[in-house]
């Protein structure tokens, strides 16, 4: 009985969106394994961690990952573990200021893209490069091809507490947005789905 008591609390934590909304059921998950592993045989944690299927999903450690699992043929990318945002840290850029891009719905839309953004909300980008800005794309310049056999793109997912760091450029998955950050400019962007900024 305990071991399904285990699967629940891990599996209580994929249901995150990038909201910000105050409920931490990613990171609450990590704390409630130890403690039911504490009163039951230490054997748990251990069978429970690899029947998880966000475990196989998902780079298991927050803080630096391995670039080399984001490969894709022309950059890095990842998405949200909500889903709700695509990203990439390319290898060439597509303009002085968008080497590294998130696409996803977002709100508000700065003015210059208020009509776009809201017919596509899915165009709706911010970049970075020398410098940040919002953008209206009409295609997934940002958008990895399918990991699961699937038809949606993506690319992996990088979880809440990752950071994603490729020569110059650092994306970090939080559970009020991804943040991605030129570290030589300090030009960058945030966004989640009610909030974005560019700095």
């Amino acid at each position: 009985m305990v071991p399904c008591a285990v699967a629940l609390a891990l599996l209580a934590g994929c249901g995150n969106d990038d909201k910000g909304s105050g409920t931490p059921t990613s990171s609450s998950a990590a704390p409630s394994s130890p403690a039911a592993s504490s009163s039951a045989a230490p054997t748990t944690t251990a069978s429970a961690a690899p029947t998880s299927s966000a475990t196989a999903a998902r780079p298991p450690a927050s803080g630096p990952v391995d670039p080399a699992q984001y490969r894709q043929q022309m950059g890095y990318y990842f998405q949200s573990p909500s889903g709700s945002f695509l990203c990439a840290i390319l290898d060439q850029p597509i303009d002085d200021n968008a080497q590294v891009g998130c696409q996803g719905s977002t709100a508000p839309a700065p003015a210059e893209f208020k009509e776009c953004w809201s017919k596509n909300p899915q165009g709706s980008t911010l970049t970075v490069g020398k410098r940040s800005g919002a953008r209206c794309l009409n295609q997934g310049v940002f958008v990895g091809a399918p990991i699961d056999g699937g038809s949606r793109g993506g690319g992996r997912v990088l979880p809440y507490g990752g950071v994603l760091t490729v020569g110059a450029f650092t994306c970090d998955s939080a559970e009020n947005g991804v943040t991605c950050t030129n570290d030589t400019t300090g030009a960058g962007f945030t966004i989640a789905r009610e909030s974005n900024r560019t700095f």
